[in-house]
């Protein structure tokens, strides 16, 4: 009975052959990833990070903090703003995106009610990781604020 011979040269072939499948899977499962940014003008946004940096500083310093208060049982994201803005006109508007899908993203207008707050349904957004961006200003001062949502 004859049977193959396993010497080096057939040990290097195996191991090249394996080596080479191995890496044009990774090659073809690379293009199928998205490589997209998550911000369209990624540098702009950048260069202007020093103005983003003001709106933080300016949300750290109110007396009363800012609140996003999440409840997953109603699915429902509820902005609370400080009684300092009861009286001033307060306008901006919230973001919501998905790290992963940008098709996702969505914004939205502020309005708050009476009781200073804004209330936000999002039961009919797909579960998954989403991201609350508030940008307001309010008596020419410019605030921002941020959370992350699970949504199940």
């Amino acid at each position: 009975m004859t049977g193959i011979t396993f010497n080096w040269g057939t040990g290097i072939f195996l191991f090249y052959t394996v080596f080479a499948s191995v890496l044009f899977y990774a090659v073809y499962e690379s293009t199928k990833h998205d490589n997209s940014l998550v911000v369209e003008n990624y540098y702009d946004y950048d260069l202007a990070y020093q103005e983003q940096y003001d709106r933080l500083e300016n949300t750290a310093l109110l007396e009363e903090p800012f609140k996003m208060n999440w409840s997953s049982s109603d699915k429902q994201l509820t902005l609370q703003f400080p009684a300092v803005f009861e009286n001033a006109k307060v306008e901006g508007d919230i973001s919501f995106y998905r790290p992963n899908n940008k098709s996702l993203d969505w914004n939205l207008p502020i309005a708050i009610n009476e009781a200073n707050e804004m209330p936000v349904d999002l039961s009919k957004l797909p579960t998954g990781r989403w991201k609350a961006q508030v940008k307001w200003e309010a008596s020419g001062t410019p605030y921002f604020a941020e959370r992350t949502i699970d949504i199940r």
